[in-house]
């Protein structure tokens, strides 16, 4: 019996022995992998609060937001610049806007006078300022918005005297003024649309001075299909460009049609531009949203699109008492900051002379520069204290908006590893700035990846966001302190051990 015993034992040991060690290799290789995978630093992450790193006070110089300048407006006077000086002082000044009758640009049909704004584009663009256009058809300055030849050609329209001028104001749906209309556009736009420089086109085509509103001419409402077809011309020439359009469209009509050029100009993924803010009739009539109108327009397409304001005449708000003291200390400031804020504007044109505006609110215009559109702060950094070359690893940032909308272009992130036997770049793929929300906190999550090549020793860690276009590349400046930013426009936040 007990020898029985025993080799009942010994098969049974032998039968599982096999199994066991089976098993036994799998849990080995388990712990292998999970060993292999597992970031070697992973214990050893820590958390950095940058906000100490913050600099609010400087005005940032970026891209694709900020003031503009009324170069040309109400006529080839405008309000020019006496120096270059006047406009490369301003702080956060971004763009020059050109807005021209249509007669200036096509005195005769078919001859085009492009010098007139070329001159102008080429030598502000090289000095790194943008362009928006609006072209317009019916002026309060001049007999002929709309050249005299098209009315010579048969187009049906009429005059109305205002301020000792005789204008001409087209019917807006002729056929005959249309077509010139188009044939206008298609030749503006094949030279100008999609220009690297080139902001926004403001649909500029009905109402006086482009607003969409007929005050100071028939003082009637066209049609909505009329209107429709003058926004089909630009979205058939514009395809690459950015197109904006005056609230007037919607909000001045002598009818209860406007939801439907509002429904319409958002179908065709157009933003809005209120020209009218800090004039005496808003100031007074829509107190509440600090003289803007219709702050749901700016609602529906600003998350998307930027949204555009324009002041009154600075000299005519002066004279109407709207805007007092020094950087409108006493009337005119806290409703252009409360309209910035409404609107989620990223663009804003003060309206007068550059040099003028600034002397008397210096202090304004820096403080309008960053909070119009985006304005980005680091507010802290997820690292470990030390990575291993050939691995891969995660760091995490949190990422503020203190402006009040979002960017509509997508910046590129970068990361560089700086010391003294090297440097390590790459580009950290998963941010997108974009999503970066106004008054909100997002935190996002990198992949970096060490080469076996880059020599062992302490780095610094720093970032850049960057715009890469037209083989240039454009910094963006954060809100952090200068002492930790390079020559190179990399901003270090950390230092680390590579291993």
């Amino acid at each position: 019996m007990e020898i029985y015993l025993k080799n009942y034992r010994l098969k049974s040991y032998r039968s599982l022995a096999k199994p066991l060690k089976s098993l036994c290799c799998f849990l080995l290789t388990f712990v292998v992998i999970l060993c292999t995978a597992i970031p070697k630093n992973l214990a050893a992450t820590r958390s950095l609060d940058l906000t100490g790193m913050w600099n609010a006070e400087k005005v940032l110089k970026n891209p694709h937001k900020g003031w503009y300048h009324h170069y040309y407006d109400n006529g080839i006077w405008g309000y020019k610049t006496k120096a270059d000086s006047d406009l490369d002082s301003f702080p956060g000044m971004n763009h020059l806007y050109l807005r021209l009758a249509w007669s200036y640009l096509e005195p005769q049909e078919e001859k085009f006078n492009w010098a007139l704004i070329d001159d102008v584009i080429n030598k502000w663009t090289a000095k790194g300022y943008s362009i928006s256009f609006c072209i317009t058809a019916k002026e309060t300055g001049i007999s002929f918005a709309t050249p005299e030849w098209v009315k010579n050609a048969g187009a049906k329209g009429a005059y109305y005297p205002i301020w000792g001028v005789n204008a001409w104001e087209p019917d807006y749906g002729d056929p005959i003024f249309l077509a010139k209309l188009e044939n206008f556009h298609r030749a503006f736009a094949a030279r100008y649309d999609g220009k690297p420089w080139l902001e926004y086109v403001h649909i500029g085509s009905y109402g006086d001075w482009g607003e969409g509103h007929t005050s100071f001419s028939s003082q009637k409402s066209f049609p909505v299909d009329v209107l429709k077809k003058h926004i089909d011309i630009h979205k058939k020439y514009y395809p690459k460009s950015t197109l904006a359009i005056a609230d007037g469209w919607v909000n001045d009509r002598r009818d209860d049609l406007g939801n439907l050029l509002k429904d319409y100009i958002l179908q065709n993924d157009i933003t809005f531009k209120d020209d009218s803010v800090n004039v005496d009739y808003y100031v007074n009539a829509y107190s509440s949203t600090y003289s803007v109108q219709s702050p749901d327009l700016f609602d529906r397409v600003y998350s998307s699109k930027p949204a555009i304001l324009e002041l009154q005449h600075y000299g005519m708000q002066k004279q109407e008492n709207n805007w007092i003291g020094a950087n409108g200390s006493v009337k005119g400031g806290t409703l252009l900051q409360g309209a910035i804020d409404v609107s989620h504007a990223t663009f804003v044109g003060y309206h007068g002379y550059a040099n003028e505006w600034l002397q008397d609110n210096p202090t304004l215009a820096a403080k309008l520069a960053n909070k119009m559109g985006y304005w980005y702060f680091l507010k802290s950094a997820a690292l470990p204290t030390s990575i291993t070359r050939g691995n891969n690893t995660t760091f995490k940032l949190k990422w503020e908006n203190h402006g009040v909308a979002p960017a509509y272009h997508s910046y590129k992130l970068k990361l560089a590893l700086k010391g003294t036997n090297g440097t390590y770049t790459q580009y950290l793929t998963e941010s997108n700035n974009k999503c970066w929300l106004p008054g909100t906190t997002t935190e996002e999550t990198y992949t970096v990846n060490v080469p076996r090549s880059l020599v062992a020793g302490k780095y610094n860690v720093t970032i850049a966001l960057v715009e890469e276009k037209n083989n240039t590349t454009i910094p963006i400046e954060l809100a952090l302190q200068d002492r930790i930013k390079g020559s190179d426009n990399f901003y270090k936040i950390a230092s680390i051990d590579v291993k």
